[in-house]
């Protein structure tokens, strides 16, 4: 009952997906948001970056089995789990899904949202966030990375994966594309 959606810091992910969700009816949950919802009522933390500072990589398995109880409880109806494939830190790429949350959701698609490392730096540029994760110039890396976790990911879970190329000033296309897909999967799961 869950599609996955990932991509890059600056691929435009959320974007495409909000633009999806004009054309198909379908709950949006985002991973780090709920995460961080767990994070605060177990920890009193108060943002993303005070949990890659202060919290022991037990902490971190607590937050992610709490996470992924809360997200298997919303998925009794088809949704959209927003979140990354692999995750960049300053020491290298981690993945974003531990084989024992992988294990738990009830995922049968996952879509891969990219773009060309170019407009991917540019749009990174032009975020006040700036979101690389300290491995910024390895876009090509990072997608790559990306499709081999998420090929492993399906594997996995017997799921089907679907790559989607949300090119500059194209999110429209991008998102009616990624709502046929959705339509498409929902209608395969009745």
């Amino acid at each position: 009952m869950i599609a996955v959606v990932v991509g890059v810091p600056g691929v435009g992910k959320t974007t495409v997906i909000r633009e999806a969700l004009r054309w198909v009816k379908i709950r949006e949950v985002n991973y780090g948001d709920v995460f961080l919802e767990v994070a605060k009522e177990l920890y009193g933390i108060e943002n993303r970056d005070e949990i890659r500072r202060r919290l022991t990589a037990d902490q971190y398995r607590v937050l992610h089995e709490k996470a992924s109880d809360r997200i298997k409880e919303m998925a009794k109806e088809p949704l959209i789990l927003d979140t990354h494939a692999m995750i960049a830190l300053e020491t290298g790429f981690m993945p974003g899904f531990p084989k024992f949350v992988l294990q738990k959701l009830p995922i049968s698609l996952f879509v891969i949202i990219e773009a060309d490392p170019e407009e991917i730096a540019g749009r990174r540029a032009r975020d006040p966030r700036n979101r690389g994760g300290g491995l910024e110039g390895l876009v090509d890396l990072h997608q790559e990375l990306n499709r081999m976790a998420v090929v492993n990911y399906a594997i996995e879970k017997g799921a089907s994966v679907y790559i989607i190329k949300n090119r500059e000033g194209k999110q429209e296309e991008a998102g009616k594309e990624l709502a046929e897909v959705l339509k498409k999967w929902i209608t395969g799961l009745r």
